[in-house]
């Protein structure tokens, strides 16, 4: 009898430690080892830079041949000097060049990222991930560029771009020069580098294309692209991949019943206003009406929570099923997926 009670014990001791062990893992956690990615990194940056002498037409010409759809969009959209086509483009491109602010800025790049390899480590990591779940997407060459403070992350189909003068650390004095806020430069650092890399090249591979779509169909398309960023940066942490300082993460989980039930108690999911959609969905120091600490953005943060619920409420959706909606035609319904979430604050 005592040999039988002590068996009990231990299974019931092995069951207990199952149980803690498993609801402390990350399901999101896994291995990639075997998955293969080839990732190209080109230091735009540099190449530019190197051409000592003044641009000729003839290095346009090579730029083009070397960096395609990028080079065009860089002058066209990034520095807005036009088309690569312009005869006169080698003139417009020697004086960004030349100009004695973007030489600061390139001398800064330069301290700030004198080896880029631990990046393209992450890079590497995350795309790996994207590559578990997205088999058949191409990954993309990654091209470092300094865009003179305009744009921080740009993308096509073949070309994931970074502006690496757009993460120069939240106390770097061209920010504030520029008026930049504190809610924005906070995570413009070397911390939310890869983290901005990927939510961009997420953000535009998965669009919602709803024109007209709710307050609720926003929430939960963000919160679908948080939940994919939880995937390809599982180890990062909350606070990075929301661009929240912790203090703005422990507000949203310590207010987010109250949070939740002014959005129905103010009707507030199926708005189509526009200045509604954006009072909760837009960049903002916080919340008009809310209490003091409140983070913009609260609509991201919101659902992302559901989508988290939702999938651990229905494990058999796959993350694929979850993001390819307009392929598969599945949970394309905000409402739907808010549902089967069984979303309780």
């Amino acid at each position: 009898m005592n040999s039988y009670f002590s068996t009990l014990k231990h299974l019931i001791t092995l069951l207990v430690f199952a149980i803690i062990l498993s609801c402390g893992s990350n399901p999101l956690d896994v291995d990639v080892s075997d998955v293969k990615v080839e990732l190209t990194i080109k230091h735009f940056d540099q190449d530019l830079f190197a051409l000592t002498n003044d641009i000729s037409r003839k290095d346009i010409e090579e730029l083009n041949a070397k960096y395609g759809v990028f080079f065009q969009d860089f002058t066209e959209s990034v520095i807005n000097i036009g088309s690569v086509k312009n005869p006169n483009i080698h003139y417009q491109l020697n004086s960004f060049k030349n100009d004695s602010y973007i030489k600061e800025i390139k001398a800064d790049v330069d301290k700030s990222y004198p080896d880029f390899s631990p990046y393209q480590i992450e890079l590497e990591n995350a795309f790996k991930h994207y590559k578990y779940y997205f088999p058949k997407k191409e990954t993309p060459e990654i091209i470092t560029y300094i865009s003179g403070f305009n744009y921080a992350i740009t993308t096509d189909d073949k070309y994931l771009g970074i502006g690496l003068d757009m993460f120069l650390g939240s106390n770097y004095d061209a920010y504030a020069q520029l008026g930049l806020p504190q809610y924005k430069t906070a995570f413009m650092s070397k911390d939310g580098l890869v983290a901005g890399a990927m939510l961009g090249w997420i953000s535009t591979e998965f669009e919602l294309h709803d024109k007209n779509a709710d307050l609720l169909s926003e929430m939960v398309h963000q919160g679908k692209i948080m939940y994919l960023l939880d995937a390809v940066m599982p180890k990062a942490k909350n606070s990075i991949k929301m661009s929240y300082t912790q203090d703005q993460i422990a507000w949203c989980e310590k207010n987010e019943e109250s949070v939740w039930f002014y959005f129905i108690d103010n009707d507030l999911l199926y708005t189509k206003e526009s200045t509604e959609i954006i009072k909760y969905m837009g960049e903002a120091p916080f919340i008009q009406g809310f209490p003091e600490g409140s983070p913009g953005r609260i609509g991201h943060w919101l659902g992302w929570q559901i989508v988290r619920a939702y999938m651990k409420e229905n494990p058999t959706i796959s993350l694929q099923e979850l993001m390819m909606t307009e392929y598969l035609m599945l949970n394309n319904n905000a409402q739907e997926i808010l549902n089967k979430s069984k979303y309780k604050p």
